[in-house]
């Protein structure tokens, strides 16, 4: 038992560890703008890999900042903080599959505070907060399909840049729509929030297997089979108002 608490301590890096509780530290005890200035401050230093995983560092302050304060909130946070940094330094070696499962966990969170304040239908302050949810959604997944290495230069690298923007922009309406769709849903915020979450999840898997050359007919399958049958499952489950 001692020699397997050894590896795990080993395993944990600490000084990351350190950063991700003085990151909920600083959301529980600062004011608002004094939060952001220490959420910065454990990001960007060392500048190293910021650019890559800005748009996860921006939605996990902004959620951060939407939430009421509480313990389980903050540990929550804490965890993301932490493994966004440890995705930040390198230090994952899958970092694709970690950055779509950051994305994926930053988006449900982003969906349940939308469908908990704007789950009644149509109102135009909601739509607004609706195309901010979804160009969040767009700028995830971007990061998810091609963490920025070095300047673009030939045909070739253009095209695919442009191809890249162009999944990214119609994912992005495609997920508005997703969203309008089910403000107009009668069910409770949460299923409102799994329904878009799968959605969500449906296109951070597919959309970057295309781009890392791992799509395929069988994969599609899969992956819509399991989507649907867990909205099945959803849907049945919900309590409908009439």
């Amino acid at each position: 038992m001692a020699e397997k608490l050894g590896s795990i301590s080993r395993q944990i890096h600490w000084p990351l560890l350190v950063r991700a509780v003085v990151f909920t530290l600083a959301w529980w005890y600062l004011p608002a703008w004094l939060f952001c200035v220490a959420a910065a401050a454990i990001y960007f230093w060392p500048l190293l890999g910021t650019l890559n995983n800005l748009p996860a560092f921006l939605a996990l302050v902004g959620i951060a900042l939407a939430t009421p304060g509480s313990v389980f909130a903050g540990l929550l946070y804490g965890v993301l903080c932490y493994y966004l940094l440890l995705i930040k330094d390198y230090l994952v070696v899958d970092r694709k599959s970690a950055r779509t499962m950051l994305a994926m966990a930053l988006c449900f969170f982003l969906f349940l505070e939308f469908f908990s304040v704007w789950h009644a239908g149509f109102s135009s302050l909601g739509i607004l907060w609706a195309w901010i949810i979804a160009i969040a959604f767009g700028l995830l997944l971007n990061g998810v399909i091609s963490p920025r290495r070095g300047k673009e230069v030939n045909d070739e690298q253009v095209s695919a840049r442009r191809l890249r923007h162009a999944a990214v922009g119609v994912s992005t309406l495609l997920f508005f729509e997703t969203l309008m769709i089910c403000l107009f849903l009668p069910v409770d915020f949460m299923y409102q929030s799994i329904i878009a979450f799968l959605a969500a999840a449906f296109l951070l898997d597919l959309v970057p297997a295309y781009f890392f050359r791992e799509l395929d007919l069988r994969r599609v399958r899969t992956t819509a089979m399991a989507v649907f049958i867990l909205l099945v499952i959803t849907m049945a489950s919900a309590t409908w108002k009439v």
